[in-house]
């Protein structure tokens, strides 16, 4: 969190949190994991607005984007300077 500038920054598993281009379903306990993953995006939904609302910037970043930093910073220096 960048508390000064009201930035949050999250980075999202792609299992957790169900990535649209990583994301594979397991296949043992599946209404478990389901459940859990709807809930997690639920809880992320919910953070967001509660942020936006009371004037934060949020930047969600998935797991799989860890691998390429520079596009993560311009991402985050982008949004400090709106």
């Amino acid at each position: 969190m960048f508390t000064k500038a009201r930035l949050a920054v999250f980075v999202d598993g792609c299992f957790w949190h169900g990535c649209p281009s990583h994301y594979r379903p397991p296949t043992s306990n599946v209404a478990f994991w389901r459940s859990k993953r709807e809930a997690n995006r639920n809880r992320d939904k919910s953070a967001v607005t509660r942020l936006r609302l009371n004037g934060w910037s949020v930047v969600r970043i998935w797991e799989h984007s860890l691998s390429k930093p520079e596009d993560i910073l311009r991402r985050i220096r982008g949004a400090l300077t709106e």
